[in-house]
């Protein structure tokens, strides 16, 4: 654990960093920013993946060879102050063209980062212009600079490339053995810095080999994980997906990790209570006895949302993460 500052030295807010993308990433960032509102006092750090390929962060790809946008545009928003100002901004920044437009499917702060990106050609330099502009709380750390493709191994060997690919395919399909980038990209190195002054890591909710893996695949990512002094929190999805994770138990997500970033890196994990009143539901992701083999702080509560079981509640999913935060202040 990072030794305590020295006498007369103003002690510095404790470090979450969390690591993710797609929609689970958001839900959390929106729960810690709350907390944050209401006088917990707390440092946010967003690694976001940048390997998606579809809708219209996949159309920008295409056109301009960029890293993806889409996930960082979610995490920008979710940390947004609000404000009549910063309201009006993710609203702008969350619109989406319909078909109608001349640029169906485009998203506005998609394109707007897009041009932003053209203009400065850094993609770190883009995001603390939008960050600045929206009055975030905290950082967004795209978890590479440049652009890479998700491919997937199968169980029978074959493979399957593109992000899009891997997220649609059909569940009768051989289970995914793998996961890996088309091509070697280094890791930011912002990131890596964050990882290295972080109190907390969380890695998920979200898609094990769409938003969660692809973090630990730019070199160095792996290895600062490892090496870091921050504990490491897994936080379960609260349902199995088809296509990535059918019959998944909690045990196999973190064998699944593991097989990344090492055996023990991951001190806890944070799952829902699948005994909670909204009725027995077999995708529900369930503790098994071997969990207790792979991590030593296993933390179960009812952490669904009220109005959409099959997410997480922004403010009850970070409650239990500054709960574990505290623990190891």
């Amino acid at each position: 654990m990072r030794s305590q500052p020295s006498p007369g030295r103003k002690s510095q807010p404790p470090r979450i960093v969390a690591i993710g993308g797609g929609t689970g990433l958001p839900n959390l960032l929106t729960g810690l920013a709350h907390h944050q509102r209401r006088g917990t006092d707390l440092h946010i750090s967003a690694i976001v993946t940048t390997f998606d390929d579809g809708g219209s962060t996949g159309m920008l790809r295409k056109q301009y060879g960029i890293p993806a946008l889409g996930d960082i545009r979610r995490c920008l928003t979710a940390l947004a102050y609000p404000s009549d100002q910063s309201d009006s901004l993710r609203e702008i920044m969350n619109h989406r063209f319909d078909a109608q437009s001349g640029i169906p499917g485009h998203n506005l702060g998609n394109l707007i980062l897009a041009a932003l990106l053209r203009n400065h050609g850094d993609l770190n330099t883009v995001i603390k212009l939008a960050a600045k502009v929206l009055n975030i709380q905290g950082e967004v750390i795209p978890v590479s600079t440049e652009p890479a493709d998700l491919r997937a191994e199968l169980g029978d060997g074959t493979w399957i490339e593109s992000e899009t690919a891997i997220d649609t395919r059909a569940a009768v399909e051989s289970p995914i053995e793998r996961i890996a980038l088309n091509r070697p990209v280094p890791a930011n190195p912002d990131a890596i810095a964050a990882i290295d002054s972080a109190d907390i890591i969380t890695l998920g909710p979200g898609d094990l080999y769409t938003s969660v893996i692809p973090n630990l695949l730019p070199e160095g990512m792996a290895t600062a994980l490892r090496n870091a002094s921050a504990r490491v929190i897994y936080i379960c999805n609260l349902r199995n997906k088809p296509a990535e994770t059918a019959r998944f138990t909690a045990s196999d997500f973190i064998r699944t990790v593991n097989s990344y970033i090492g055996d023990h890196r991951i001190n806890a994990v944070l799952m829902n209570d699948a005994t909670d009143t909204h009725g027995p539901d077999p995708s529900a992701v369930q503790q098994d006895a071997e969990l207790a083999l792979l991590v030593s702080n296993v933390v179960t509560a009812d952490l669904a949302d009220a109005t959409c079981h099959t997410q997480h509640s922004p403010d009850l999913l970070a409650e239990q993460v500054i709960k574990l935060l505290h623990q190891i202040r």
